[in-house]
């Protein structure tokens, strides 16, 4: 079975060096380690909480739904995040995207998982 997809349209949080290509560039420039901590506190706590929040949830449903889904996150103000929010009307973040077409914003996860097994359960139905 294909896993689902679950697009998650969300506020990201960029702190420098994250990935081992970004390290290595802020390395060589001289910008240090302070600074990247420097630029993570400049963010408002309220959504440094909800990025800490989004981030269990995920690792939650990647650790329940394992091989079933695939998670892909999308930041509310890149070109994609402004056309899936306008495309399927979102105003509140997170939002999720199950398969492209069940739609949910918002913070009850009961929610989320619901839509996660009536899509792999209706996937799990279809002959072949």
């Amino acid at each position: 079975m294909k896993p689902l997809t679950v697009e998650v349209i969300s506020h990201r949080i960029t702190v420098g060096g994250g990935c081992a290509r970004c390290a290595l560039l802020f390395r060589e420039a001289g910008v240090t380690a302070d600074a990247r901590r420097q630029d993570m506190a400049d963010y408002p706590r309220e959504m440094l909480d909800d990025f800490a929040r989004l981030s269990e949830w995920l690792a939650e449903l990647v650790r329940l739904y394992r091989h079933r889904i695939r998670i892909l996150m999308i930041d509310v103000q890149s070109p994609l995040g402004l056309y899936k929010s306008l495309l399927h009307r979102i105003h509140r973040y997170p939002a999720f995207i199950i398969e492209r077409k069940d739609v949910y914003s918002g913070w009850d996860r009961r929610v989320i998982e619901a839509l996660l097994d009536k899509r792999l359960k209706a996937a799990n139905a279809r002959p072949g």
